[in-house]
């Protein structure tokens, strides 16, 4: 393993002026929104080569104001920017995007801004004459404190009608027990197989709480909004990494290209990863006693690098120790990781009490 130490290079963005003084005091939503959006099935598609990464850091900036988060940082590769936010993760692909938010943002706000931005900027004329992207995914774990959201993202139905203004072809669902930590899905219809989108696409979450203390212990900095260390470096970024290091998230699939990592006064952590160009995976941390949570998510197919996502799930649970646990795994087919998840009856030191499949063909 080689350690990844801080580095500010031609390929990054860092608004050094917000990642010294953000305070995460006041954070305590953990659990968070998660929209992803396909608006073509594969960046071949693209007309006239015009890309979402074409669009200025400015304009996303703008757009992630209605959402009420900020950009800390921007790290690329030659297939899509990771940004870094105040509150979880942006990834824009040529093609698509997918937007993660905690606390008490409001993700689904931005859309009406979002259509608007790819028709001014690139001429995608979604929502004209009924023309929908080619695949909405909309998520969330039940909120642990649902009466601190604001506007629609107070509650389920009121998200799902806000969706459905925008999208002709959409279903939603509640996957698992109502009285419990549930989870919430909408999706459009009209999902590819990996033939007729031309790649095999797998998403695998890991939501997690109650998180062992002295494993929590770790995302806890004694730094103080303000302090930096030098123009170039920001203590909230170098402490990022340094976390990355001790704990291992760095080197989850024992490689990666490009990492980017954040921690935050008085608590809380999160990562971007990328490998392969066009795989990420990022990370989200609130170990506060009473509402700690921490998130793991990733499209990498785990077998490329050797391993399996049960090993994925081992190395992440190891880490963090919660004392509950769920994950989801969405694929096109029925791959290899899939068929190891299927087969996953027990895990020592945790009782199962849900196992939940779903197909959306």
């Amino acid at each position: 393993m080689t350690p990844i130490t801080y580095h500010a290079g031609d390929d990054a963005f860092i608004d050094h002026e917000l990642s010294v003084n953000l305070d995460s005091t006041e954070a305590f939503e953990g659990p968070e929104k998660l929209l992803e959006i396909w608006f073509f099935n594969h960046d071949r598609e693209l007309p006239d080569h015009k890309s979402l990464r074409s669009i200025s850091h400015n304009q996303w900036s703008q757009l992630l104001d209605l959402v009420n988060c900020k950009i800390l940082s921007i790290k690329s590769s030659s297939k899509v920017d990771a940004f870094l936010l105040s509150e979880s993760s942006l990834f824009v692909y040529d093609h698509k995007l997918i937007l993660k938010t905690c606390g008490t943002t409001t993700t689904l706000l931005c859309l009406d801004m979002l259509f608007q931005l790819v028709q001014r900027e690139l001429g995608w004329d979604f929502l004209i004459n009924g023309k929908q992207p080619a695949k909405v995914f909309y998520s969330r774990r039940a909120f642990m404190f649902p009466e601190k959201q604001r506007s629609i993202h107070k509650n389920w139905d009121n998200e799902v009608e806000y969706l459905n203004q925008y999208f002709t072809n959409g279903s939603h669902y509640l996957i698992g027990r109502i009285d419990n930590s549930h989870w919430h899905l909408y999706t459009t219809t009209g999902i590819t197989t990996a033939s007729t989108s031309g790649t095999d696409d797998e998403t695998f979450e890991i939501l997690m709480t109650e998180i062992s203390a002295d494993k929590a212990e770790q995302f806890v900095t004694s730094r103080k909004p303000g302090f930096e260390i030098d123009e170039e470096h920001d203590l909230g970024h170098f402490l990022g990494h340094s976390t990355s290091n001790n704990t291992g998230l760095n080197n989850l699939y024992n490689t990666v290209q490009i990492h980017d990592a954040f921690s935050f006064t008085p608590c809380g952590y999160s990562s971007n990863s990328i490998l392969d160009e066009d795989k990420y995976y990022t990370l989200h941390v609130t170990p506060e006693k009473d509402w700690s949570y921490a998130s793991f998510e990733t499209n990498v197919d785990a077998t490329k690098f050797g391993l399996t996502n049960v090993e994925i799930l081992y190395k992440v649970l190891e880490i963090f120790k919660p004392h509950k646990f769920q994950f989801t795994f969405f694929a096109n087919g029925d791959s290899e990781n899939m068929k190891a998840l299927r087969k996953l009856d027990s895990l020592k030191g945790y009782k199962k009490v849900d196992k939940i499949l779903y197909d959306f063909g």
